[in-house]
């Protein structure tokens, strides 16, 4: 499967031990039985095993270049996907004078420090930092598909794989002595087959949920903060795309001088106090059981958060659906993490982190209109550079985010946006809820087929083996 000489990772031998997983990944020969025609294989007899590195960052010359370097972001934020860009990326300097390794596409990376178990598919080459350990498949003897899902499947495992108390760290005697259990790949490819038809929907779902909201978002630029229709109306346009005609008909042709610069004549300069309301008052008795949202699932790039679970309310910010969630504290402000809240039940209150800020428009402007304006550079630029405290850890306060000011349209203007994008957002929430729904499947199926309780014939039908 090529030269496995030129692996660098460096450090103790295997380990001699035995660790079991829970389905089919174990440290040394796992004690579960496999199933019929399946059997366990080390690891790195079936794949090749390498590591990354960090260049210097002391020497500028070996960042920002061409080359895409995996970062922990770059895995907490695209687990189980295949992936094609980065976060932050090398220079080809970088990787020739640091021990960090340019992999080929469909290599198979675990995080092992600090967050543990976050599993990505390289869609393309890449270097990886050292808190991963990579597996180039052999082609012939394992489908690096497979391997990611037997990775997924082992998400609870990985804890009992690692070693710390305040970082946990998976070492590499454990994972050089990882075995995996597997049938011939013509198995793991049905398998694999099945399961990432369910991803690639998934993913086809996430991809149009992102382009309705970037869509969104460029038609509130457009209305709001260049204004682009009344500019076009002043030179002789009749129309313009996304606006209603009749709203555009009522459009002003001329711009006033304002506190924030030329305004529509006729739209007033409000502060965002004036417009919204801040961190709203939510009812919500402590020990009562809501749907928490914490920071890490916060988006960056669109509107829904991964995630959140059910636990009893402590002390934390609430919100309901049509809230906007803006985070507060750096770096999670400086990466854009803002979210609109149309994923509870009617009637429900959600709560989470006080290192966010909750947005509620006044009628008669939209829900969505806090989101929007919240994802400008203007408003990030704003609240970035009011942020205050020691290095590292500074915040904006919920006043310096009030005295933002913005150009508050006619009412007609305001409604017009939200019944424009409203059916935007009602196919991105069907999107996601789809999608939620096939996550489920696919979680449920992991454990079966991993076990062989689930089986997959060769013409790839589901049969159910009774147990």
């Amino acid at each position: 499967m090529g030269n496995r000489t030129a692996t660098k990772t460096g450090g103790r031998a295997a380990t001699t031990g035995t660790i079991d997983g829970d389905f089919a990944l174990a440290v040394g020969v796992g004690n579960r039985t496999p199933p019929t025609g399946w059997q366990w294989r080390l690891l790195t007899d079936v794949a090749r095993l390498e590591t990354g590195h960090t260049p210097s960052r002391k020497h500028p010359e070996y960042w920002d270049g061409e080359i895409p370097w995996v970062g922990i972001r770059d895995a907490t934020g695209n687990h189980g996907r295949i992936i094609h860009n980065t976060e932050q990326r090398v220079t080809q300097a970088g990787i020739e004078n640091s021990s960090a390794r340019l992999l080929p596409k469909h290599t198979v990376c675990l995080s092992r420090t600090a967050s543990v178990g976050y599993v990505i598919v390289m869609g393309r080459p890449m270097a990886t930092s050292q808190d991963f350990v990579n597996w180039i498949c052999d082609p012939d003897a394992l489908d690096y598909r497979y391997l990611k899902y037997v990775l997924l499947a082992e998400k609870n495992a990985f804890s009992r794989f690692a070693h710390g108390t305040t970082h946990q760290t998976i070492y590499f005697p454990e994972v050089k002595a990882f075995h995996v259990c597997a049938p011939d790949v013509d198995g793991q490819r049905a398998i694999a087959d099945i399961l990432s038809a369910l991803d690639d929907k998934i993913e086809q779902n996430r991809r149009t949920a992102q382009t309705l909201e970037r869509l969104a978002r460029a038609i509130f630029r457009a209305w709001f903060v260049d204004f682009e229709p009344v500019k076009a109306k002043a030179e002789g346009a009749t129309s313009f795309p996304s606006m209603p005609q009749e709203v555009f008909d009522a459009l002003p042709t001329r711009f006033v001088d304002s506190a924030i610069g030329p305004v529509p004549e006729g739209w007033e300069v409000k502060a965002v106090s004036e417009v919204f309301d801040v961190n709203p008052t939510r009812s919500l008795r402590k020990g009562e059981s809501a749907p928490y949202l914490d920071m890490k699932s916060m988006p960056t790039n669109g509107h829904a958060p991964d995630s959140w679970i059910e636990r009893p309310f402590g002390s934390g910010m609430r919100f309901i659906n049509g809230d906007t969630l803006v985070a507060r504290i750096t770096p999670c402000l400086e990466n854009g993490k803002t979210a609109f809240v149309d994923f509870l039940d009617d009637g429900q209150i959600a709560w989470g982190s006080t290192e966010y800020i909750v947005l509620r428009p006044k009628p008669p402007l939209p829900p969505i209109f806090a989101y929007c304006l919240a994802r400008t550079t203007e408003f990030r630029d704003h609240a970035i550079q009011n942020m205050t405290g020691t290095s590292g850890r500074q915040r904006v306060a919920p006043s310096a985010m009030e005295h933002f000011h913005l150009a508050h349209p006619p009412e007609k203007i305001g409604v017009a946006f939200g019944e424009t994008v409203s059916p935007m957002f009602d196919a991105i929430r069907a999107a996601m809820s789809e999608s939620r729904k096939l996550e489920e499947l696919r979680d449920f199926l992991l454990p079966k087929i991993m076990t062989g309780t689930i089986k997959f014939p060769e013409d790839k039908a589901v049969a159910v083996e009774a147990v």
